[in-house]
């Protein structure tokens, strides 16, 4: 009986030292695949470099909605659906158009459980224009040829639900493109400011003395990994008190376009919690170093509990890139005659093509 209980404890050492091995053997493999500082500049500038080749872009897409009970599903196809064709000029303007053919929508208190509407919005970097074509619901068709025009962006045009319909959301030309100042709207700047620590810091202190002497609360980290049998460059954000992670799967082959994102929070018991997951199905070269997603999922946590996983599924029809005869002009919406415009720049309502002008 001893024996067997000196067996059963070298055994258990065994395994013992053979996992501490293995573990050992995992942390430096990862930290020999770790990009060193010049090879994080280098990709950074290779990442700007693609980037900097988008001209201008069209979109055609058909997006719809699922929902299901976790970020797994299984997932169930809603009415809600977005088929749009989008416009956007370089990635550093802020010049852009949607145009949004019978998209379908929750009602929240309405007349009906969904409306259906056609409109197009655009800013073309100075003012913001809103066209409504027409409204339906309830089997009633509400034509609603009224225009607005304004200093502001329409809404439309700032939020994260609509990148994802048009897709933009899934492409690093514009992945950020909603970061807040001073913050750059490019992914390379991630790579480019990876090897000095406090890059952050100091564009956020140059903007506001008051974050001087904080020290960083993330950290950047790049290593190579294979997704699936691809092999990536996966880059991550990490909280340096370990409550949160944000991770990037790149394609070095084709452009360093994203095949993957995750945003996961660490709840105080440690455990993981999704909180959005983007996986790009599809991608497309549509003009040279610029690979475009033409099938992407966007898996989004509900804000409150007991309430439906939602996941946009966006396909693309159709994607014209760098298109030498493109007309900045689409930027300016056409209000047809007899449409009602609300113009809040001159600060008065008016009928276009007709004589009465309400003040």
């Amino acid at each position: 009986m001893n024996n067997l209980k000196v067996v059963k404890v070298k055994f258990l050492y065994f395994v013992f030292l053979t996992s501490l091995c293995l573990l050992n053997e995992a942390v430096a493999a990862e930290k020999a695949s770790e990009l060193s500082a010049k090879e994080l500049k280098t990709v950074g500038q290779m990442i700007r470099a693609s980037e900097d080749t988008l001209i201008n872009i069209r979109i055609d897409s058909d997006s719809y909605v699922e929902q299901g009970l976790s970020s797994s599903g299984p997932w169930e196809k809603t009415p809600v659906c977005f088929p749009s064709t989008a416009y956007f000029k370089n990635i550093s303007s802020d010049q852009m158009r949607i145009d949004f053919h019978g998209n379908v929508a929750r009602w929240e208190n309405g007349a009906a459980p969904y409306i259906e509407q056609s409109y197009s919005v655009s800013f073309d970097g100075v003012m913001g224009m809103r066209k409504n074509i027409s409204t339906f619901h309830s089997g009633k068709c509400f034509d609603r040829h009224s225009g607005r025009i304004s200093q502001e962006k329409p809404v439309e045009l700032g939020s994260s639900w609509y990148d994802k319909t048009t897709g933009v959301y899934a492409s690093l030309f514009f992945h950020y493109r909603g970061a807040p100042k001073p913050f750059p709207k490019r992914f390379s700047t991630h790579f480019e400011a990876a090897a000095d620590p406090n890059y952050y810091l100091s564009l956020l202190v140059s903007s506001d003395p008051n974050y001087l002497g904080i020290k960083p609360t993330v950290k950047f980290k790049v290593i190579h990994q294979k997704l699936g049998e691809v092999e990536c460059l996966k880059a991550a954000y990490i909280g340096v008190d370990g409550s949160f992670r944000e991770e990037w799967w790149l394609d070095p082959n084709r452009g360093y376009a994203l095949l993957k994102y995750a945003s996961v929070g660490i709840d105080p018991n440690g455990n993981e919690q999704i909180k959005s997951l983007i996986d790009v199905t599809n991608l497309k070269k549509v003009a040279e170093n610029v690979w475009w997603p033409m099938e992407a999922y966007f898996v989004e946590r509900p804000r409150e509990v007991g309430k439906p996983w939602n996941r946009i599924v966006y396909q693309a029809s159709n994607i014209v890139a760098n298109d030498p005869k493109f007309d900045e002009t689409v930027f300016n919406l056409e209000f047809p005659k007899g449409y009602r415009i609300h113009d809040e720049i001159a600060g008065k309502t008016y009928i276009v093509d007709a004589n009465s002008i309400t003040n």
